[in-house]
């Protein structure tokens, strides 16, 4: 008994699925020799438009497999009397094969693995943001008091000997006497305990709880009150949505 021949809407089907795999493989191959070609990379904004049509046909290719999944389930592949199968049997030997290879087998595990953590997971919860935000800012600080901006050299490197640090370069470096006399003034202030009473010293930095402004944290014995500072971040939304597109986030 003959097996059933595939009706019009079949064909279209697996037409339109080549044309779609035939796309993505164009593409991936488009990205391959523009990096292997390009010394140095190409530009980042080329790059990222190439992975936005990968993906844009990666998304096709999914749709078009769902769509038509029992379709393509049903179906069996052999060869007719009419294929070359002496002089293409590597060809053959891929149309008749059933399971992925192994190291696709792996990878497409992975894949699954990975997009079944990101549909589970929501994400930060509003607490934990404004946790990281209130770590980020501190730690920020606290490095930031560790360095000398505008120096040729770190305080650490200051602190144990200009002379063995190695910096590569052929000319020598000077120690600016500012820097250590300044450093030297604020320790002698700290361990005196004088100055005036409308100095004070900001140690640290958060984030209000109400999300808006800043919040200081001052040396003890200052009266002051912390200053606020408008905030002029940007929403981590925007910041995740430009790493990702590259878009430019919005105005205002």
């Amino acid at each position: 008994m003959s097996a059933p021949s595939l009706g019009q809407q079949e064909i279209k089907a697996l037409e339109q699925t080549r044309q779609r795999l035939s796309q993505l493989t164009h593409s991936l191959s488009s990205m391959q020799q523009r990096i292997l070609q390009s010394d140095p990379l190409p530009p980042w904004s080329s790059l990222q438009s190439l992975a936005a049509i990968i993906s844009q046909n990666l998304a096709s290719v999914s749709q078009q497999l769902k769509t038509h999944h029992e379709l393509f389930a049903s179906m069996s592949v052999y060869p007719t009397h009419e294929f070359p199968g002496q002089t293409q049997e590597d060809v053959l030997g891929q149309l008749l094969r059933k399971k992925l290879e192994p190291n696709v087998q792996d990878w497409a595990a992975e894949a699954r693995k990975i997009a079944t953590e990101q549909t589970s997971s929501s994400g930060l919860e509003q607490s934990e943001f404004q946790e990281l935000w209130s770590w980020a800012g501190l730690a920020a600080n606290e490095q930031a008091r560790k360095h000398t901006w505008g120096g040729n050299y770190t305080l650490d490197e200051i602190d144990m000997g200009v002379e063995n640090v190695v910096t590569g370069l052929r000319r020598k470096l000077k120690v600016d006497p500012d820097e250590s006399s300044d450093d030297e003034d604020e320790e002698e202030t700290a361990v005196e305990g004088g100055g005036d009473d409308d100095e004070m010293e900001i140690v640290g930095v958060r984030r209000k709880s109400t999300g808006e402004g800043l919040e200081f944290d001052l040396a003890k014995g200052s009266a002051h009150p912390a200053p606020e500072v408008a905030s002029t971040a940007l929403p981590i939304n925007s910041t995740f949505r430009f790493l990702m597109t590259g878009a430019a986030p919005p105005a205002g």
